[in-house]
Parts: structure tokens; sequence; C-alpha cells
């Protein structure tokens, strides 16, 4: 009887799903995340499932790392017998109302383009016997399914670990459930207000200027929204104490609002805490009903003039560049394919919107990082003149240096326009080529002009010549080795090869990049600040960077001949190779 009743909903549910609403409905879905497909070397190789699993991953990893926070065996151990959980709690709610805020707006400005209809729907939909009410009203619900999906993984992990964590201390069970409850409704909602945000900034725009205006302003406005989430999160350990001071300006920051409605659903919250949190509803409802109209008064507009647009912006006028390579010429490059090579790099990463966007996450996340372990290093410490420095301020510049040189190695593996290789193929030997000196020059242009600018004067400037030097001279060689570590097997000109096979692997590169950080950073920060401490240790510091680039020397050696080819197609390697044994010889 009941497989009965289920086998006729799957029939009706079929015929229904393959209508022309619903079957637009997952064609939009589909279009905002590509996953191979037929446009497999055109767009980065990953899949939905692939970015639904990395997301809820950061918070995961930092509640696992709130255990020792709230363990009761470390509490006694320390002899914190009297620990209110959820007063203890009130600045990780913070930094969980933050973070997934941010992440689900990021998330919408990085497939801005692919959220909105552009020429390519017009093509293929408006022949179709489809009325553009039809097409309007599908491409809203898959924005509305797309964002309440995205608002539920990027919360999945941490909703249910971070009550896990905190209830430890308490023995009832409906403390967990009424934790867990509240802490998952705000931070969906959080994130809900994250991401109509962004799609409110974005309708207005569409709907005021026209759309040549709004595709050049486009690429500094997503760094605009960029960099304020990026501020927004380094709010997440400085803003907390400040909440319950009077007339205090955080009380306009969105993540106050959602963690006073996240006091007052638990009986917590103090007056002004509340308005805050009664704000966060109305704030809410006020941002998805905004977005839902300037959606519908910019989809027309915009919509009927797509044809009459073109997306190639025209080229800037760029003296003063000219003069920078000039001079570049005469220092760093020494070969007309270093001197070619540079300036088609530095030229993409400044005209491309996609390029831009993830080299500006990295560093924004590198900002964000580095803005925490300052907290951390100054929270409550004055600084002293003539002590040493901490290693959490030692770790500074080798947070932004790490995130920085990462980020300009993952965008060398976008293709900005794959059909325009052929230049570069026709052009250039597949053999002799200088692809890893000229990615290594263009990685250390982003990272030593600032060390030697900012940070040697400033370290020299509060704790003595002695500690800049040293940490300037840290910070370059340890640069120059994860250059090269990444570049290792690095044999193609940056933009101009299809995308590595990145979704079979994408968890384990990703944590592959977390230990190197803690590595790159943690580690060597701690080995510094114990040189500084003794001079004797400052051999052994020296002495690593030489071992380890002995280790990258002789592993070069034993490259063969075929590994150093210049290549302009990511051929993934098979899994394994069956051996035909069954016949005989």
């Amino acid at each position: 009887m009941i497989s009965s009743r289920l086998l006729s909903l799957r029939r009706r549910w079929d015929i229904w799903s393959r209508k022309p609403f619903p079957t637009l409905v997952r064609l939009f879905l589909g279009r905002i995340f590509r996953g191979g497909g037929e446009s497999g070397q055109d767009e980065l190789d990953l899949s939905m499932g692939l970015v639904l699993t990395l997301l809820p991953l950061p918070g995961a990893f930092y509640s696992v790392f709130l255990f020792e926070k709230y363990s009761t065996l470390l509490q006694w151990m320390q002899g914190r017998t009297d620990v209110d959980p959820l007063s203890a709690a009130f600045p990780d709610e913070y930094f969980f109302i933050v973070f997934s805020m941010v992440v689900t707006g990021m998330v919408a400005v990085w497939r801005w383009d692919s959220i909105f209809p552009d020429r390519r729907d017009y093509a293929n939909l408006v022949p179709l016997p489809l009325s553009t009410l039809n097409i309007f009203f599908a491409n809203l619900l898959a924005i509305l399914l797309l964002t309440l999906v995205l608002a539920i993984d990027v919360n999945a992990a941490s909703a249910l670990l971070f009550p896990l964590v905190v209830s430890a201390s308490v023995n009832a069970f409906s403390f967990f459930v009424h934790f867990f409850l509240v802490h998952a409704f705000v931070l969906v909602l959080a994130s809900l207000f994250g991401f109509f945000a962004v799609f409110v900034i974005v309708g207005i725009l569409m709907a005021t200027l026209p759309y040549i205006v709004f595709r050049r302003v486009s690429l500094y406005l997503r760094g605009i929204i960029i960099a304020c989430f990026a501020a927004l999160l380094s709010t997440s350990f400085a803003v907390p104490p400040q909440i319950e001071q009077p007339d205090s300006a955080v009380r306009f920051l969105p993540p106050v609002w959602f963690l006073g409605l996240c006091q007052l659903l638990r009986d917590r919250a103090s007056p002004s805490l509340a308005s805050r949190g009664r704000l966060a509803l109305i704030g809410s409802a006020a941002v998805i009903a905004t977005a839902s109209v300037t959606y519908a008064l910019s989809y027309r507009r915009c919509f009927r003039r797509i044809p009459e647009t073109t997306d190639v912006s025209p080229p800037s006028s760029a003296g003063h560049l000219g003069r920078i390579f000039r001079t570049l010429d005469r220092v760093i490059l020494t070969s007309p394919f270093q001197r070619a090579g540079y300036r088609f790099v530095m030229k993409t990463l400044l005209r491309s919107e996609h390029h831009g966007l993830v080299l500006g996450g990295f560093f924004g996340l590198g900002v964000v990082t580095a803005s925490q372990f300052l907290f951390a290093a100054f929270s409550g410490k004055p600084l002293e003149a003539g002590s040493l420095p901490s290693a959490e301020v030692l770790a500074v510049p080798l947070i932004l240096s790490y995130c920085i040189i990462l980020g300009v190695r993952v965008v060398f593996d976008i293709p900005t326009e794959l059909r325009a290789n052929w230049v570069f193929r026709l052009s250039l030997a597949k053999t002799g080529h200088e692809c890893v000196p000229l990615a290594r020059k263009v990685m250390l242009t982003f990272v030593l002009p600032w060390v030697f600018a900012i940070a040697l004067p400033l370290y020299a400037y509060l704790w003595g010549w002695r500690v800049g030097v040293l940490q300037t001279a840290v910070v370059t060689v340890w640069s120059l080795l994860l250059a090269e570590i990444l570049l290792l097997r690095f044999r193609k000109i940056p933009f101009t090869c299809s995308y590595p096979p990145f979704r079979d692997s994408a968890v384990v590169i990703v944590l592959l990049y977390i230990l190197g950080f803690f590595l790159f950073v943690g580690v060597t920060s701690k080995l510094e600040y114990w040189a500084l401490s003794d001079s004797v240790l400052i051999l052994w510091l020296a002495g690593i960077p030489v071992v380890v680039w002995y280790v990258l020397t002789r592993f070069q050696e034993g490259r063969v001949e075929v590994d150093e080819e210049l290549i302009f197609e990511e051929i993934p390697q098979g899994g394994f190779e069956l051996l035909d044994l069954g016949h005989g010889t």
C-alpha cells in the first residue's frame, strides 16, 4: 500500500518536473553552480556538491577548537568551577553570526555574474515559446532555493557542533535542544540577511545605471563589498566586549542585531540588546522585500537591453604602468620572455574581474587572520618599549605573504580566454621556457615591496633594527621558499591553460593549505621569537631554508624531460590501468 503510493507520487513528480517551469528552475540552478559539463575547459571544475562540502568546514574546525574552552575537565584543572556556559558563549556566538553572514555574502559576490541573466540566456531562451514572466519567476525561485540551501549548508556543521561543545558542561538535554534551535535559527537568518544585502546593492545599481556603466564599475564594487566583509569579519574578537557599553558605535553593525536576537530568544538580553534583536527581525524582512522589489525592477530593464550591450570594456590608459615596466626591465626582467609574460600577467590581473576577485579574497582572508592575531597579541597588553615582539606580532607579515602568494598561485590556474591561447602555442617552444622564473617574480612582486617599505621600518621603529632586519629576512626567504614549493612542476603560461582536475582532490588540497599555513606561520613565528631571545638559535633558523632549498634542488634534478615541456591543457591522470595478462606471448 505504502509502496504503491510512493510510486504514484514519484510518477507525478517526474511528470511535473519535465514541464517548462521546473526545467527552467533546474537550468538556472545549474547555471549558478556550474560543475564541469560541456564547458569543462571554460569553467572551474567545481560542482555544487563540492562547494557545499567545503563551505561548512571552517565552522566545524572552529567549533572543535573551542572544546578546550568549554571542557569541564580543563575548567576544573584551571580552578574555574562556576562558569556560565551562556555567558562564555556570548563572544563565540558573535563570531559564528559574522562568519555565516560573511561567507554567504561572499558566495553572492563570487557568483554575481551567474545569478543575473546574461547574453547567453537571452540568446538561448528568448527564441523559445516561453514568456518573459516565466523566465523571471524561474530565475527568482532558483535564487531563493540557492540562498536557502547556502544558508543551511554554511551553518550545518557549526549549528550542531557548537551547541554540543557548549552543552558539554550542562547535564540537561533540554539545554542542548534550546541552545541548538536558537543558534541554528539565528545563523540561518543572518546568512539570508548577508546574501540579500548583496542582492539589494546589485539590484539597485542594475536598476539605476546603464548596463555598460554597471559592467565597468562591477569589479570595483565587488572589491569594495569584499573589503567590507573582510572588515566585518575582523571585528569578530574586538566587538563583543564593547556591545554592552552605552552609546557604542558597534550597535549599528548588523551582526550585533542578530546577537541581540539570540540573547532575546534565550531571555538573556538587556534592554539595548533586546531592541537590537527586534531590529534584526525587521531588518531581515526589509532586506528580503527590498531585494525582491529591486530584482523585479532591474530584471526587465536589463534583460531587454542585453542584446545592445557588450561585456568588453575599453582599455584604460597605462602610462604609469609603462614606466614601471621599463624600470623592471632594467632590474629584474632579464629576458624577452619574462618581459612580455610579466606585462601579460599584470595587465590580466588588473583587468579581469574573476582574477581580481579571487586574489582579493585571499588578501582579505590574510587581513582578517592577521587582525585576529594582532588582537590576541595586544588584547589588554600595553606595548612596552624595548621588549621583544610576541610570536603573534611576528606572524602578521607571514600571514599576509602566505595568503597573497597562495592566492597568486591559485589565480594562475584560472584561464582568461582559452580560444586565444593559440598565440602562445604557435610562438613559444615547448622546451626552454621560463615559466617558473616568471611566476616566481610575479609572486614576489606582491610581497617584497610592502615587506621592505612597510614591515622593515615599522618593526625597526617599534623594536629596533635587529628585529626589523631579522623579520624582513625571514619573510623574504620563507616567501621565496613557498613560491618554489608551489611552483614545483609548473610548466605553463599563467591564464592560458585549462583548469586542473580540482574536483576529486579539493578537500585534500584545502587541508594541505591549512597544514601549510600552520607550518609557514605558526612554526616559523615561534622559531623566530626563540631566535630573538637567544642569538645562538638564529643559526638554527638560518639552516632550515638551506635544507629545504637542497631538497627542492634534488627534486628538480630528478624530473624527467617530459615534465619540463610547456602545456596548455591539464589532462587528468587515470586512476588505474588494466594490464592485459590474458594473452600469452
